[in-house]
């Protein structure tokens, strides 16, 4: 054999061994290395590449104030509900009282009604009515104990209003279901649940 067919054959054989992979070992797997670079998945660095440059997030200012007006409207929804039924609660009481705002003729028929209507289980009670408007605020704000304070101010402004409706001054009824709400109020946030809210659970 000359030298030629020698070096053929050790060509051979090393072309041979880098080609072939070893065989795995039972219970161990291919290292990250080789694993990686056989299936080409290792990181290479490529000159002139530059990091991702991080992103950037803008206010949306227009969605903002979209959003916020609608939360506004209601708040203030909620506010005029307040201050209808509380003024709709004192006509009736002016009615048993025998006075009114609207300088109409009392009948002993207009009379019972509206003691029906604000007595115990009645339409106007304490307990139906500050059930009816703690039920609009927990569905305004999804029961979120967060903003129970915005809730609650609206209240204290429509229990106002009312008041300046009718002279400066509501009768008891409506100073009582002022304070059936706002403990209402106060069992929702020390609970964190809307469903603590003892009128809404009766």
């Amino acid at each position: 054999m000359d030298i030629s067919s020698v070096s053929q054959l050790v060509s051979g054989v090393n072309s041979n061994q880098q080609s072939q992979a070893p065989p795995p070992i039972p219970g161990m797997s291919p290292s990250p290395t080789s694993a990686g670079v056989e299936a080409g998945t290792t990181d290479t660095y490529v000159p002139g590449q530059q990091p991702a440059e991080p992103q950037s997030f803008a206010i949306d200012r227009e969605r903002v104030s979209s959003l916020w007006n609608q939360h506004q409207e209601r708040v203030d929804s909620f506010r005029r509900m307040v201050e209808t039924l509380l003024g709709q609660q004192a006509e009736r009481q002016g009615l048993v009282d025998g006075w009114n705002i609207s300088d109409i003729e009392i009948t002993p028929e207009m009379r019972t009604e509206a003691d029906e209507l604000l007595s115990e289980g009645g339409y106007f009670s304490v307990e139906e009515t500050a059930a009816r408007m703690l039920d609009f605020a927990v569905a305004l704000t999804g029961g979120d104990p967060a903003r129970i304070e915005v809730m609650r101010d609206a209240v204290q402004r429509g229990f106002n209003q009312a008041e300046r409706m009718f002279g400066g001054e509501l009768p008891e009824i409506s100073h009582q279901t002022l304070e059936a709400v706002m403990n209402g109020f106060d069992e929702w946030a020390e609970a964190g649940s809307a469903s603590a809210i003892t009128l809404l659970n009766r």
